[in-house]
């Protein structure tokens, strides 16, 4: 980039300044830029919602594969392996929570999923777990 001194740099400056219209309302330049819209930039723009879309989708699929790796291994641990990981307060606050994972069908373990004291159950022992598997 070509240096400029502070002359040109100031008329630079002030042509800018002359193209932007400050006291137009900003309804006025969205409904201006809307009406004229390039067709490259929207085929991109669309593009962009698209890849936007399936990434969400596919980090949604990934967080719903570990919320049921996280039951599976919370199944197999057993209830009573997983409640001495928890302490008396933790166990008299979470206890109504244990019983959800007695006889757990495949249904169940996906109705779990939207319950957010289980989940929150599940991060807490998933931590105790990693714990106590790094001592």
């Amino acid at each position: 980039m070509a240096a400029t001194n502070p002359k040109e740099s100031l008329k630079n400056l002030y042509g800018l300044m002359m193209e932007i219209n400050y006291h137009q309302a900003e309804e006025e330049t969205l409904n201006e830029l809307q009406n004229n819209t390039d067709p490259f930039v929207e085929k991109h723009l669309r593009l962009v919602k698209q890849l936007s879309t399936k990434l969400r989708a596919v980090a949604n699929k990934r967080k719903y594969t570990e919320a049921l790796d996280q039951i599976k291994l919370l199944k197999e641990k057993g209830l009573e392996e997983l409640k001495k990981l928890l302490s008396f307060h933790d166990q008299l606050e979470l206890q109504p929570l244990f019983r959800k994972f007695e006889g757990l069908t495949p249904e169940d373990e996906a109705s779990i999923l939207e319950d957010q004291e289980v989940l929150r159950l599940m991060e807490i022992l998933k931590n105790r777990l990693d714990e106590n598997a790094g001592n």
